[in-house]
């Protein structure tokens, strides 16, 4: 069993582990159409074989690693991107809403400056999202994007983490090769050759650094569950899909972006700001902004302002209810509130 990563950890405290029960439980609702071809059945198990992984709520256990690792001035990098063509030629819904959130969340929460990396492809629906959530940062949320093919790969990301020397470096909704360096969706349906951004190198190269990495993902395919590969696969339907990219976190959730958006849920109650998760309002928003940017439903190729087959609605519904238990949960400032807040009020 693995737990945190900081030598100055004693677990979380009793609130902010309620909290995160409560997280877990929202952000694991199997919600995912019965057509289109995405397996049942998947997302509470995926859950319960992280779970027992660490030892203790996946959300606020990411939430509570980037509160001791992330400093006010730090660099942080969050990747994202999924899909190819034809059906999903700039990417899909799920994914560019969540980094972008967690980004914000993370640059207010902690004073950190973050960078959302994608690929080349992908970089409209990524853009839209970032220009949305940058509005109310310090300083904006910046885009970066590397191309398609491992050739590049590499290079790009010895590039980036000399750039930024990011201290955490987190994924949502990032495909990771399988053991074979073969690319998946969770179908079983194998990317084509030199159609994907080797991004998934960024958490070799962190781990390599000894840097903080998280991923977040819904399907076993995503940068992270590399960490559990061998109990995912032995019950996965299709196991020849599951990663094996590691990172020292890994949240299972039903919907990637749920995933982010309950560590940000996690940072709002142990920092003790309930404003570091964003709306409903914004949530539409951002998923009509990815629509129109491009980017389409992972679950059926549609235009339509769907993440993984659920409309809008649904999705607006889940930050409600997750900002409900926020609210429950943060009675009082959390430990680090009052630095915390004199670090957002001198970027102001």
């Amino acid at each position: 069993m693995v737990m945190l990563l900081t030598e100055d950890s004693t677990g979380p405290a009793p609130l902010l582990a309620m909290a995160g029960e409560r997280f877990d439980r929202l952000m694991t609702i199997e919600s995912r159409p019965l057509s289109g071809g995405l397996p049942p059945g998947l997302v509470v198990p995926m859950y319960e074989i992280c779970r027992r992984h660490h030892g203790e709520p996946l959300s606020t256990l990411a939430a509570r690693a980037l509160m001791s690792r992330v400093v006010y001035g730090d660099n942080v990098i969050v990747a994202t991107g999924a899909g190819v063509p034809p059906k999903l030629p700039q990417g899909e819904t799920d994914g560019p809403p969540g980094a972008a959130v967690l980004a914000r969340a993370i640059a207010l929460g902690l004073g950190a400056q973050v960078t959302i990396v994608s690929e080349e492809a992908h970089s409209k629906p990524v853009e839209a999202c970032a220009a949305l959530v940058g509005s109310s940062t310090a300083r904006p949320i910046k885009v970066e994007t590397i191309p398609p093919h491992s050739k590049y790969g590499p290079k790009a990301v010895e590039a980036l983490m000399a750039r930024y020397q990011p201290s955490a470096i987190v994924f949502v909704e990032l495909d990771g090769p399988n053991p074979d360096g073969l690319f998946h969706g969770v179908r079983g349906d194998r990317r084509p050759a030199g159609t994907m951004a080797h991004l998934h190198l960024l958490a070799e190269a962190g781990r390599a650094a000894k840097r903080l990495t998280i991923g977040i993902g819904d399907g076993g395919n995503e940068v992270g569950f590399g960490a559990v590969r061998t109990a995912l696969a032995a019950f996965h339907p299709n196991s020849f899909v599951v990663t094996a990219v590691e990172t020292d976190v890994v949240v299972s959730a039903a919907i990637s972006n749920w995933g982010a958006y309950a560590v940000c849920a996690g940072l709002a109650v142990g920092i003790g700001s309930p404003d570091l998760l964003h709306n409903d309002t914004l949530e539409g928003d951002l998923i009509r902004a990815c629509v129109s940017a491009g980017a389409r439903d992972g679950a059926t190729a549609s235009t339509e302002p769907l993440v993984d087959g659920v409309p809008e609605s649904g999705h607006r519904g889940f930050v409600s209810l997750l900002q409900s238990i926020v609210a429950s949960s943060s009675s009082e400032p959390g430990p680090d509130s009052s630095s915390r807040q004199r670090s957002r009020e001198v970027t102001s």
